[in-house]
């Protein structure tokens, strides 16, 4: 096995957890909020609180560490399309989901368990699922682009 093929293994294999795990999430996420129980959705949310720091930020970090080392053993150039395209890509869903997303995805399963459910919430966690469900999206546009690398 060459470095670039371990390389490639971790980066895919982190990519298949973020990706993967998110798009759970998005079906746990609907699961919540159609059961109508502020229980549920006030657990899921306190679990994307933990998920989102302990499992989805390690994976994307390593999806970035070992995508520059895929960039710098591969011989590939900083400048193609599909790296930078990546790269911003990939700024924009970790900074979404980890400065805001996930934080608030707690704070809301928090005030659902202490204040129970209301309209105001219930509006709140919509627009925290939608958001999820773009970040999701997002994710797959990225795998798009590194399969298919434009430019190249």
């Amino acid at each position: 096995m060459t470095s670039y093929e371990l390389w490639l293994f971790l980066h895919i294999s982190a990519a298949m957890v973020w990706i993967g795990g998110a798009t759970v999430a998005q079906i746990f996420g609907l699961l919540a909020q159609r059961s109508g129980d502020p229980a549920q959705s006030a657990a899921f949310g306190r679990s994307m609180g933990f998920i989102g720091p302990k499992i989805f930020a390690p994976a994307s970090i390593a999806v970035l560490l070992t995508g520059v080392l895929l960039t710098e053993d591969g011989n590939w150039e900083w400048s193609e399309t599909f790296i930078w395209l990546g790269i911003v890509l990939w700024a924009a869903v970790a900074f979404v989901a980890f400065a805001f997303l996930t934080r608030a995805m707690g704070r809301v399963g928090a005030r659902l368990a202490a204040e129970g459910p209301s309209p105001e919430l219930g509006a709140e966690v919509k627009k925290l699922v939608l958001l999820g469900r773009v970040l999701v999206l997002v994710l797959f546009v990225i795998v798009f682009v590194m399969v298919v690398k434009p430019g190249t």
